[in-house]
Protein backbone atom coordinates (compact mmCIF):
# COMPACT_ATOMS: atom_id res chain seq x y z
CA UNK A 1 0.00 0.00 0.00
CA UNK A 2 2.35 2.48 1.09
CA UNK A 3 4.88 1.88 -2.42
CA UNK A 4 1.50 2.87 -4.22
CA UNK A 5 1.82 6.20 -2.84
CA UNK A 6 5.10 7.04 -3.47
CA UNK A 7 5.96 6.20 -7.47
CA UNK A 8 10.05 6.52 -6.78
CA UNK A 9 9.44 3.49 -4.37
CA UNK A 10 6.60 1.73 -6.50
CA UNK A 11 9.68 1.84 -9.24
CA UNK A 12 12.61 0.54 -7.02
CA UNK A 13 10.79 -2.69 -6.05
CA UNK A 14 9.51 -2.89 -9.39
CA UNK A 15 12.87 -3.27 -10.36
CA UNK A 16 13.65 -5.41 -7.31
CA UNK A 17 11.33 -8.25 -8.05
CA UNK A 18 12.14 -7.90 -11.38
CA UNK A 19 15.74 -8.77 -10.85
CA UNK A 20 14.47 -11.58 -8.31
CA UNK A 21 12.20 -13.19 -11.36
CA UNK A 22 15.13 -13.57 -13.23
CA UNK A 23 17.65 -14.86 -10.73
CA UNK A 24 14.85 -17.64 -9.56
CA UNK A 25 14.70 -18.54 -12.98
CA UNK A 26 18.41 -18.77 -14.58
CA UNK A 27 19.65 -20.41 -11.78
CA UNK A 28 18.04 -23.63 -12.73
CA UNK A 29 19.69 -23.40 -16.70
CA UNK A 30 21.98 -25.82 -17.21
CA UNK A 31 24.53 -24.76 -20.42
CA UNK A 32 24.82 -28.39 -21.84
CA UNK A 33 28.38 -28.85 -23.88
CA UNK A 34 28.58 -28.62 -27.64
CA UNK A 35 30.13 -32.25 -28.08
CA UNK A 36 27.16 -34.31 -30.02
CA UNK A 37 25.26 -37.14 -28.07
CA UNK A 38 27.29 -40.76 -28.39
CA UNK A 39 26.80 -43.92 -26.78
CA UNK A 40 28.51 -44.36 -23.36
CA UNK A 41 29.09 -47.51 -21.28
CA UNK A 42 32.41 -48.30 -19.88
CA UNK A 43 33.39 -50.43 -17.10
CA UNK A 44 36.52 -49.62 -14.93
CA UNK A 45 38.05 -52.53 -12.61
CA UNK A 46 40.31 -50.84 -9.84
CA UNK A 47 42.31 -54.27 -9.65
CA UNK A 48 43.42 -54.01 -13.41
CA UNK A 49 46.41 -51.62 -14.57
CA UNK A 50 44.73 -49.79 -16.77
CA UNK A 51 42.95 -47.85 -13.84
CA UNK A 52 46.09 -47.42 -12.06
CA UNK A 53 46.55 -44.08 -12.83
CA UNK A 54 43.12 -43.35 -11.13
CA UNK A 55 44.45 -44.77 -7.43
CA UNK A 56 45.97 -41.30 -6.55
CA UNK A 57 44.16 -38.23 -6.02
CA UNK A 58 44.36 -36.29 -8.92
CA UNK A 59 45.00 -39.17 -11.17
CA UNK A 60 43.91 -38.89 -14.82
CA UNK A 61 42.85 -41.95 -17.81
CA UNK A 62 42.35 -41.05 -21.29
CA UNK A 63 40.72 -43.91 -22.71
CA UNK A 64 40.64 -43.93 -26.55
CA UNK A 65 39.45 -47.09 -27.66
CA UNK A 66 36.97 -49.43 -26.76
CA UNK A 67 38.65 -52.28 -24.44
CA UNK A 68 35.76 -55.06 -25.08
CA UNK A 69 32.61 -55.09 -27.57
CA UNK A 70 29.95 -54.25 -25.24
CA UNK A 71 32.00 -51.07 -24.08
CA UNK A 72 30.97 -47.44 -25.76
CA UNK A 73 33.44 -44.22 -25.52
CA UNK A 74 31.44 -41.50 -26.31
CA UNK A 75 31.82 -39.09 -29.03
CA UNK A 76 35.91 -38.69 -28.77
CA UNK A 77 36.74 -40.94 -25.83
CA UNK A 78 36.76 -40.73 -22.42
CA UNK A 79 38.70 -38.77 -19.65
CA UNK A 80 38.07 -40.22 -16.63
CA UNK A 81 39.76 -38.11 -13.15
CA UNK A 82 39.75 -38.80 -9.56
CA UNK A 83 38.58 -35.93 -7.82
CA UNK A 84 40.79 -33.66 -5.33
CA UNK A 85 38.29 -32.30 -2.56
CA UNK A 86 36.59 -36.19 -2.59
CA UNK A 87 39.44 -38.97 -2.31
CA UNK A 88 35.93 -41.30 -3.44
CA UNK A 89 34.60 -38.59 -6.06
CA UNK A 90 35.11 -39.49 -9.78
CA UNK A 91 34.29 -37.59 -12.86
CA UNK A 92 33.94 -38.60 -16.50
CA UNK A 93 34.34 -35.87 -19.07
CA UNK A 94 34.29 -36.70 -23.29
CA UNK A 95 37.70 -36.38 -24.46
CA UNK A 96 36.22 -34.08 -27.27
CA UNK A 97 36.33 -30.61 -27.22
CA UNK A 98 33.55 -28.98 -27.19
CA UNK A 99 34.92 -25.66 -28.99
CA UNK A 100 35.91 -27.93 -32.71
CA UNK A 101 33.50 -30.10 -31.63
CA UNK A 102 35.22 -33.08 -33.57
CA UNK A 103 36.03 -36.31 -32.66
CA UNK A 104 39.39 -36.45 -33.62
CA UNK A 105 40.70 -33.34 -31.70
CA UNK A 106 41.44 -34.75 -28.26
CA UNK A 107 41.95 -32.66 -24.83
CA UNK A 108 45.16 -33.59 -23.21
CA UNK A 109 45.81 -33.02 -19.49
CA UNK A 110 48.10 -30.04 -19.01
CA UNK A 111 50.94 -29.17 -16.28
CA UNK A 112 48.60 -27.59 -14.63
CA UNK A 113 45.83 -30.28 -14.19
CA UNK A 114 43.19 -29.07 -16.65
CA UNK A 115 42.19 -30.30 -19.82
CA UNK A 116 43.42 -28.43 -22.86
CA UNK A 117 42.46 -28.51 -26.80
CA UNK A 118 45.43 -28.84 -28.83
CA UNK A 119 43.77 -27.12 -31.57
CA UNK A 120 41.75 -23.67 -30.21
CA UNK A 121 44.16 -24.06 -26.60
CA UNK A 122 41.03 -23.75 -24.54
CA UNK A 123 41.38 -25.04 -21.07
CA UNK A 124 38.75 -26.66 -18.64
CA UNK A 125 38.44 -27.46 -15.28
CA UNK A 126 38.27 -31.14 -14.41
CA UNK A 127 38.95 -31.92 -10.87
CA UNK A 128 35.46 -30.60 -9.03
CA UNK A 129 32.62 -31.79 -11.27
CA UNK A 130 31.97 -28.98 -13.91
CA UNK A 131 34.45 -29.05 -16.85
CA UNK A 132 33.65 -25.30 -17.84
CA UNK A 133 36.14 -23.74 -19.60
CA UNK A 134 38.65 -21.39 -17.91
CA UNK A 135 40.92 -19.55 -20.60
CA UNK A 136 40.44 -19.43 -24.76
CA UNK A 137 37.95 -19.31 -27.13
CA UNK A 138 35.27 -22.02 -25.84
CA UNK A 139 31.95 -21.09 -23.92
CA UNK A 140 30.24 -24.19 -23.13
CA UNK A 141 31.62 -27.26 -20.64
CA UNK A 142 32.83 -30.43 -21.38
CA UNK A 143 30.11 -32.76 -22.09
CA UNK A 144 30.09 -35.08 -18.55
CA UNK A 145 28.84 -38.54 -17.70
CA UNK A 146 27.34 -40.06 -14.73
CA UNK A 147 30.14 -42.43 -12.91
CA UNK A 148 28.91 -45.15 -10.55
CA UNK A 149 30.74 -47.06 -7.84
CA UNK A 150 30.58 -50.74 -9.02
CA UNK A 151 32.00 -53.45 -6.69
CA UNK A 152 34.93 -54.08 -8.58
CA UNK A 153 36.00 -49.95 -9.54
CA UNK A 154 33.83 -47.44 -11.98
CA UNK A 155 31.12 -47.49 -14.26
CA UNK A 156 31.07 -44.62 -16.77
CA UNK A 157 27.78 -44.27 -18.85
CA UNK A 158 25.24 -41.74 -20.53
CA UNK A 159 23.05 -39.31 -17.91
CA UNK A 160 20.15 -39.90 -20.39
Amino acid sequence: MYSLLHPKRSLVVCAFGVAMAFLGTSCGVEVRSTVPDAPVYYELDFTSSQAAPLREVAGCLRITERTTERSAIGFGGLLIVHGILDADEYYAYDLACPHEAQSDVLLKVNDKLEAECPQCHSTYSIFYGGGVPTTGPAQSPLKNYMVTRSARGLLIHNRY
